[in-house]
């Protein structure tokens, strides 16, 4: 089966700023914001919010003295009004292109233009424009209805912004050859004749299964819907994967998966991901349990656990000999527990965000709690003959990494009301410093290399990390803003981001310098290796609009196969030397 995502899907131009000014809004006030009506067109972003402080209202008798937002549809002009004389402030987060239609219908009907709107007399945005025309307003919605439309002496013609073009087309055809002094204004929104053009020209490469996503109740997913089933095309219109099944979908070749205008990236990409999984189903049983394989080896954080362990060795084989390795094995069970008990704790966020990964902590959640609980036993009888400045290092480390996601720790963080406290608790900075603490700063202590060769391992570490945390930030950038979950990604910005890889991927090359020159080892610029992958990896995915989460994810924590390759590789050539 073929999996293909449209290449406009997901939040518009005009959803994507009203959201961000909204919760923007939750996130520097203290009172409920209220909104006229829904939001966006998507229960589920909509839930959220209201959820974080956002509550939707239907009268104008509840918004006295309120913050309140107006809807991306827009509201009638004496709502409008209302709205302004009534709430202590007001958001205007109709959208650029609604607006622009309601500019249009109000200039001309100042010059005594009768409006003829085409499109659902109901849907909130027409209900809207007709009241910005004051030359008298009509609504058609089919080649049926234009005889309705009274005679006057000049006429402007525009649609409902998420209108079928096709329609669209066959409507203005037909009123130039009936009507006198007719201006036909194109308003149907870029984003929706895309989508559109998306959903015909899969049709035409040949698709045979259209998946729509978006709120049941959204006019451009309708159409999009309505595309798919008038051309013969099996066509399932969800608002999330929960609703797809692997018998619907069994027959399936070629999919095409496009989004609406309101719907999120989480989302979008919870479809795809039961789509692979489908997918993989169908799959020779060699395939699939590879597949399965390294989805688990990656959510159950298996890899960063052994990565961890050869960090450790690399370290102990350039320091004083040690015939066994406790301190590698400690830093493997510490990272296994530290990731396991900190995504349990936080089973509520990922099974609103990330469905797969809860699935596998809803399922084995228990029994990785006792696993983590019985690694980290393991850990401090392992390290019971080492000096006690180590074993205060890992119980240290091990008690703040098993708080760090409690709901009594969230409670705190959020009470202490400190911005800066937030970003640093949500970006998760802390858990480089657990790497650091355990995987490199105390086999340092103990082993004793070389320094300048200590200090590139930490850079090293400390670098991957964190752009394993700007990638992964990226991929859950969406979802996370929408939660209101601070990740790096977020809080820094597009352009920080980039500046703060390159200082971090330069401090790391300088630092691999300076330990060649000082232990002669040639063979450790291989440890740049994935360091370079990453680089690429974070460029890449910072320039897709819906990295699939299993797909990025399974991409990033490949790179700890690939540094656990190029330690050991070091570390045999090393010894040969």
């Amino acid at each position: 089966m073929k999996i293909e995502l449209a290449k406009h899907s997901g939040f518009c131009f005009g959803v994507k700023n009203s959201i961000v000014r909204v919760v923007e809004e939750i996130n520097s006030s203290e009172d409920t914001i209220l909104v006229y009506g829904p939001l966006i067109h998507n229960p589920q972003t909509v839930e959220i919010l209201e959820n974080r402080g956002l509550k939707t209202v239907h009268s104008l008798d509840e918004i006295s003295g309120s913050t309140v937002a107006v809807r991306t549809h827009g509201v009638p002009l004496d709502e409008l009004r209302a709205i302004r004389e009534q709430s202590s402030k007001i958001l205007n987060l109709t959208c650029p292109r609604v607006a622009r239609v309601q500019s249009t219908i109000r200039s001309h009907s100042a010059g005594g233009c009768h409006t003829i709107i085409i499109g659902d007399a109901c849907h909130a945005e027409v209900v809207g424009l007709k009241s910005f025309s004051s030359a008298g307003v009509s609504v058609i919605s089919s080649l049926d209805e234009l005889a309705s439309i009274p005679k006057a002496d000049k006429y402007l013609l525009v649609s409902q912004t998420t209108l079928d073009r096709g329609l669209f087309e066959a409507i203005v055809k037909e009123l130039n050859a009936l009507l006198p002094n007719l201006t036909v204004v194109d308003t149907i929104c870029d984003s929706t004749g895309n989508r559109q053009s998306d959903v015909h020209a899969g049709i035409k490469k040949g698709i045979d299964t259209l998946i729509v996503v978006g709120g049941k109740n959204s006019a451009n997913t309708t159409m999009l819907a309505s595309i798919g089933h008038k051309n013969g095309v099996k066509t399932f219109h969800i608002e999330t994967e929960k609703e797809l099944s692997f018998d619907s979908l069994k027959d399936s070749k070629h999919v095409l998966v496009t989004a609406g205008a309101s719907t999120p990236g989480w989302i979008i990409n919870n479809v795809l991901e039961m789509l692979y999984n489908i997918k993989y189903q169908r799959s020779n049983p060699f395939f699939r349990t590879i597949k399965m394989l390294l989805e688990f080896l990656v959510r159950a954080n298996i890899l960063s656990a052994v990565f961890a362990f050869f960090s450790t060795l690399f370290i102990q084989s350039a320091g004083i000999f040690s015939a066994f390795p406790s301190l590698p094995i400690i830093s493997m069970l510490y990272i296994f527990s530290m990731y396991s008990t900190n995504n349990y704790f936080d089973r509520d966020f990922l099974k609103a965000s990330n469905s797969y990964k809860y699935k596998i902590y809803r399922k084995y959640g228990n029994q990785l709690m006792v696993l983590s609980l019985v690694f980290l036993l393991a850990s401090f009888y392992l390290i019971r003959d080492y000096s006690p400045l180590l074993i205060a290092l890992l119980a240290l480390s091990s008690i703040f990494g098993l708080v760090y996601f409690t709901h009594p720790v969230k409670k705190i963080i959020d009470a202490l009301k400190v911005p800066f406290i937030k970003k640093i608790y949500g970006s998760k900075i802390v858990t480089s410093i657990g790497w650091l603490t355990v995987v490199v700063i105390v086999p340092g202590i103990h082993f004793h290399p070389d320094k300048s060769l200590l200090f590139f391992t930490a850079s090293l570490i400390l670098c991957l990390i964190t752009q394993r945390h700007l990638i992964m930030g990226i991929v859950a950038y969406q979802g996370d803003f929408i939660f209101g979950r601070m990740n790096l990604s977020i809080w820094l910005g597009s352009g920080m981001t980039k500046i703060l890889n390159r200082v971090f991927v330069i401090l790391t090359f300088l630092a691999c310098a300076w330990a060649v020159y000082q232990t002669g080892y040639f063979t450790l610029s291989i440890l740049l290796v994935p360091l370079i992958y990453y680089s690429i990896l974070l460029k890449i995915t910072s320039r897709i609009e819906y990295p699939v989460s299993l797909r990025y994810e399974i991409l990033t924590d490949i790179n700890f196969i690939i540094a656990i390759a190029c330690f050991v590789l070091v570390m045999n050539i090393n010894n040969m030397l």
